[in-house]
């Protein structure tokens, strides 16, 4: 179905709608027209800002987690921990 015949049934339906009808039909249209431009606001957002920005307990972090020895230290004291608790 091309943009023709859908405004054509478009009109023939609304040509056929109570004014109450229309009113309702007008507030859809206008909350159609306003998110979309909430989703062209939150699109200029980047994935960290929409998520809420960074997570704070991994800017916390103590010691370089970038080195790979370290981590595996740190992961072993949390499985002991997580052990000796049980």
């Amino acid at each position: 179905m091309n943009t023709i015949e859908i405004h054509k049934k478009i009109n023939q339906k609304l040509s056929h709608l109570s004014p109450e009808q229309l009113g309702s039909v007008w507030e859809f249209i206008e909350s159609l027209e306003s998110g979309t431009e909430k989703i062209n606001q939150d699109s200029t957002k980047t994935i960290l800002e929409r998520m809420g920005g960074y997570p704070q307990h991994l800017l916390e972090g103590s010691g370089d987690l970038s080195d790979r020895d370290y981590r595996k230290k740190i992961i072993a004291e949390k499985v002991r921990q997580k052990h000796q608790e049980r």
